[in-house]
């Protein structure tokens, strides 16, 4: 059971200084006509929001904060202006922001929240994004993956929990490109960039820092 939030001791917790990826030396390189473009997202602030959306008082906080609202269809997501707001449960969500936004927003939410019924958490550190993007990327997502990604099935505004060449992520669409993020853990980042890497050998790609 969700317990009413208490705001008095919370501090926004420092991003992770360091990349998970940064031993990997990752470094700009393949042709500008490539068909597939990796990139990753670092240091993107990451916090889970738990509460339940048929609460009045919830939802008329988050209303207040999200335009758009807080998305209630399954493996679905949303654009606000300030973050991506992902679906996954019926109460809970993970919101995505640049690290320069990342404790203004969570500030915005706990405030909003207090005295509601609802839990946010910080978990910017145990995570990267990856991201992928070309007319090639939907069909290196494919070789490791057992979702249909087909454009009639999954398109902009999906997102998914499943593997990913047996790596846990979340992974979702935002546009027709297609361009994909990929949200896996840091203990796994490293082995999930070279299979990325290894199964668009067979493409051109190219890497931007």
């Amino acid at each position: 059971m969700l317990k009413k939030m208490d705001n008095s001791h919370s501090n926004p917790t420092p991003l992770l200084s360091v990349s998970p990826l940064e031993e990997e030396g990752i470094v700009r390189r393949g042709p500008a006509n490539a068909t597939i473009v990796y990139k990753e997202w670092r240091h993107a602030g990451k916090l889970i929001l738990r509460g339940t959306i048929s609460d009045k008082k919830f939802a008329m906080a988050t209303q207040k904060l999200f335009s758009h609202g807080l998305p209630t269809t399954p493996n679905s997501f949303k654009l606000e202006r300030d973050a991506t707001v992902l679906w996954l449960g019926p109460d809970e969500w993970l919101l995505i922001t640049n690290c320069d936004q990342e404790a203004i927003l969570k500030k915005k939410l706990e405030k909003a929240l207090s005295g509601t019924h609802s839990a946010l958490i910080d978990v910017s550190d145990n995570s990267t994004i990856i991201q992928i993007s070309g007319e090639n990327a939907r069909r290196v997502i494919m070789k490791g993956c057992s979702v249909d990604v087909h454009p009639r099935v999954f398109g902009p505004g999906c997102c998914v929990q499943t593997n990913l060449a047996q790596a846990n992520v979340i992974f979702w669409l935002e546009d027709e490109k297609p361009s994909y993020n990929i949200l896996v853990r840091a203990s796994f980042a490293n082995y999930l960039w070279n299979w990325l890497l290894d199964a668009a050998s067979e493409f051109s790609f190219r890497i931007e820092i």
